[in-house]
């Protein structure tokens, strides 16, 4: 196929399922896509949205009725500037709810389930090697998974402390289990 193809004949092609047909209006819309995406500033995201742009094409190319008298590039421009426009406004909602929620987040537990099925055997065994407050803060840190502050927080200790505490008790369990 030559380049010279207008859009209508060339989407007739696509939805006929000629691959050819699609590649020449990915040659023909790459540009158009990258000035889109750098008219939002998005070029930090360029080689993901550039994808999306092309899937973008492929479905507007199967969807595209030119009974509505418009043409293929306006049809384009203004499906992939919403599609950016939601994206972008996702993105906001996003850095929203983590700014928001930080302290929730870095604070709680983010294993929400215990890690394995042996996750209580393993409790019984190095809960005699180590003295109650290196248990709690091991358990906390290590198999809860809860920030270093939110455990100088709970257990009233500055943060040196709490790594020393688990650095011992690490090397308690380490000490352990190479004796069997």
């Amino acid at each position: 196929m030559r380049r010279n193809h207008n859009d209508y004949e060339i989407i007739a092609r696509v939805k006929e399922g000629d691959d050819g047909a699609f590649e020449l209006m990915v040659s023909k819309y790459t540009r158009f896509i990258a000035k889109i995406i750098h008219k939002f500033n998005l070029a930090y995201q360029f080689e993901d949205l550039h994808q999306e742009g092309l899937l973008q094409l492929y479905q507007l190319c199967l969807k595209f009725d030119e009974r509505y008298n418009k043409t293929f590039t306006r049809f384009f421009e203004m499906s992939f500037e919403r599609f950016l426009i939601t994206h972008i406004d996702t993105m906001k909602r996003r850095k929203h709810k983590t700014v928001y929620y930080h302290d929730c987040i870095v604070k709680r537990v983010h294993c929400v389930h215990e890690p394995s099925v042996y996750y209580g055997v393993h409790l019984d065994e190095i809960k005699p090697i180590l003295t109650p407050r290196e248990f709690r803060v091991y358990k906390a840190r290590e198999l809860s998974n809860f920030s270093v502050n939110h455990i100088c927080e709970t257990e009233s200790l500055p943060v040196k402390t709490v790594y020393n505490i688990i650095q011992r008790a690490k090397f308690k369990i380490r000490q352990h289990f190479a004796k069997d």
